[in-house]
């Protein structure tokens, strides 16, 4: 282990990081590979999973807390879906987010434990906008780049060589940029040497450049080496990047190469760089920049002692504060101080603990959902809580060993309920599904007294922070009765699975449950005329408890939900059960977003005709910005005006294709 550094007691020196996209190579290998390399330079471990947890290298097996420290997340595209401590990168562009789906993305960043800064006043004011009221995040504490382990090379300037390297996007659609544009210029002098991948997508990206090497492989160590050769390197940054003060890795790469860099206006560069990178201004003319980038290059090679010196300034400035093993060694050793911290601000001192019962719902016997129960409460951070669970009478007579010995094996005493979840006919196979609310209401009756009760779902699965998140906020909150996390919807074995925050019981949707187990309620607060309702009732069950004040929801997603097995099943009438709930809390029907990102109203405006230069993008991005608009609002009517609209101009669309 390097000398600066020892591993705090109680850590295990192992960390996990999600490839996103295991069966294609992209940067992120390189951000993997370099992590690995920096982890054993420390000597610890860096070890890759999927985006679901399951370990790259034994795919049947899932990350747990017992595997890893932590895990670090790279992509804002999937959200946390794995039961241990993650941190999120904060390493990309905002304008990236409105692209890929501003709301979508931005609420993915919010299903980690905390967020990893990389310098960006804008990518870090984001996450700050968010959590700045929440009780159970807080902003960015430690930074991490998308840099590497140390100094590779010393100051050298090499072949007096000019290094590019990229994948050219523009080639992809036949579009220009003044990037591409400089280096067609550049490609013509001789001094230019470029590396990419030869194939992108089926389109050999670098075709007639004269400068284009080779691809250079993702290994952590290859591209530092050609830099190195180079000697002198073309840092260059999209405006987005410009935006958000972002850097990409090619100027860490460069200075740990021993490379003079050749930067534009970014100003993370200047702020943290200053004086030992040399500068170039990209909202220049074609013929500017390049004659900038000319002169750079003459001047470096009469200039090579003063050269070599920014080179020098450069490392040393990169060595106190950019490097992967500072930023894991920093990391580490406050990592554990900083979980405290989070901690601390959820349990919120001075508040009185709540006893919780967890009732695990069985309806029909599952080994595998039986042991996942068991699983969900033995790995349960927050410790005054009696799980129960809750099976079918007849399903227990029939497992009756199964369970014993599976309930005595258990790390956690496990009270057992018997309740009939079904009606039997004649023969036990004639059985009719009894009423959720039914069941619920019977649990009610004969649980032990606790302050808050919880129902797990057979679908859902809780992670070990949820008893704690829920516990916490209605110690907060003793006026509130409800409290309910986000859920995430696993959907099977695809690596991009959506969050659900919404709480609408108007109208329940099998594909985006809002599932059971996300909700706490407060027992001494449930109304005494429950048994008027909830009996009576099914699917919406968790309306009828929560009926009669607000749902205060806080940020974590902390239960998964399977999509793919809905519970319950069956026929069922929702109509009547509107109406039901109606009559009795009609209040619940208003629609809780949480932290759902929500756009202001949209009216909807006239269309602007082709005399105003209409393009069809333009009308895409109108319609379905007043299709999501109409959505939020429930209007059915005035969708209904939408079509009528649109129809009456859609010769106008093809007027503009």
């Amino acid at each position: 282990m390097d000398q600066e550094f020892a591993l705090p007691v109680g850590l295990l020196g192992r960390f996990a990081v999600v490839k996103l996209w295991p069966d294609i190579k992209a940067a992120e290998d390189e951000c993997i590979a370099r992590l690995k390399i920096a982890a054993a330079a420390l000597g610890m471990e860096c070890i890759e999973i999927h985006a679901d947890g399951r370990l790259l290298e034994a795919p049947d097996r899932f990350i747990t807390k017992k595997d890893v420290d932590f895990v670090l997340h790279l992509h804002y595209d999937t959200p946390k879906l794995y039961d241990v401590f993650s941190f999120v990168a904060l390493w990309n562009p905002i304008q990236f987010y409105h692209e890929w789906g501003y709301s979508r993305t931005s609420r993915n960043l919010l299903t980690h434990d905390d967020f990893i800064s990389c310098s960006s006043p804008a990518a870090d004011d984001h996450v700050g906008r968010m959590v700045r009221r929440s009780a159970t995040h807080l902003p960015p504490l430690f930074t991490m780049y998308h840099s590497v382990t140390d100094i590779v090379h010393a100051p050298s300037l090499g072949d007096h060589k000019l290094f590019y390297a990229g994948i050219n996007w523009e080639a992809l659609t036949g579009g220009k940029s003044r990037h591409q544009e400089v280096l067609h210029r550049l490609d013509r002098t001789g001094f230019l040497r470029i590396y990419g991948p030869k194939l992108f997508q089926g389109v050999e990206v670098w075709r007639g450049y004269k400068s284009y090497v080779r691809e250079i492989p993702f290994d952590g160590v290859s591209m530092i080496d050609e830099i190195a050769k180079s000697g002198i390197a073309l840092v260059l940054s999209s405006p987005a990047h410009k935006e958000s003060e972002l850097m990409s890795s090619r100027l860490f790469e460069s200075v740990a190469a021993g490379a003079l860099v050749i930067c534009d206006e970014n100003n993370f560069a200047k702020k943290y760089f200053g004086d030992s990178l040399l500068y170039i201004d990209t909202r220049c003319s074609i013929d500017g920049i390049c004659e900038a980038i000319r002169k750079h290059l003459v001047w470096a090679e009469h200039n090579s002692d003063e050269a070599l010196g920014m080179v020098a300034k450069a490392q040393d400035i990169f060595r106190k504060k950019f490097t992967l093993k500072k930023n894991l060694i920093d990391l580490y050793r406050e990592f554990s101080e900083r979980k405290r911290t989070l901690l601390k601000l959820q349990r919120s001192e001075g508040a009185a603990r709540m006893s919780v019962c967890v009732n695990l719902l069985l309806p029909e016997y599952s080994r595998d959902i039986l042991d996942a129960h068991i699983a969900s409460v033995v790995v349960q951070e927050y410790d005054d809580f009696s799980p129960v669970l809750v099976v079918d009478a007849a399903a227990a007579r029939e497992n009756r060993s199964d369970i014993e010995v599976a309930l005595a094996n258990s790390a956690v005493h496990i009270d057992l309920l018997e309740v009939d979840f079904f009606s039997y006919g004649p023969t036990p196979e004639v059985k009719t599904r009894r009423r959720l609310g039914a069941i619920i209401a019977e649990v009610l009756r004969r649980n032990s007294p606790a302050d808050a009760v919880v129902f797990v779902a057979p679908n859902e699965k809780i992670f070990s922070n949820h008893l704690q998140v829920l516990a916490g906020s209605l110690a907060r909150q003793q006026d509130e009765k409800c409290v309910a996390t986000a859920v995430i919807l696993k959907n099977g074995t695809q690596p991009i699975h959506g969050i659900c925050e919404r709480i609408d019981f108007r109208q329940l949707d099998a594909a985006s449950p809002m599932g059971y187990a996300r909700f706490m309620f407060r027992v001494s607060m449930l109304v005494e005329d429950l048994h008027l309702a909830l009996p009576y009732v099914d699917r919406k069950a968790m309306a009828v408890m929560a009926g009669g004040g607000t749902i205060v929801q806080e940020i974590p997603s902390t239960v998964v939900i399977n999509i793919e097995s809905e519970f319950p099943t069956g026929l069922w009438d929702e109509g009547q059960e509107n109406e039901l709930i109606s009559s009795f809390c009609p209040e619940v029907f208003a629609i809780s977003t949480g932290f759902e990102i929500i756009l202001p109203p949209l009216s909807l405006p006239d269309m602007p005709e082709p005399s105003e230069s209409l393009h069809v993008v333009q009308v895409l991005r109108w319609v379905v910005n007043q299709a999501r608009a109409l959505r939020r609002q429930g209007l059915a009517a005035r969708i209904v005006a939408l079509k009528r609209k649109l129809k009456k101009k859609l010769s106008l669309v093809k007027t503009a294709a």
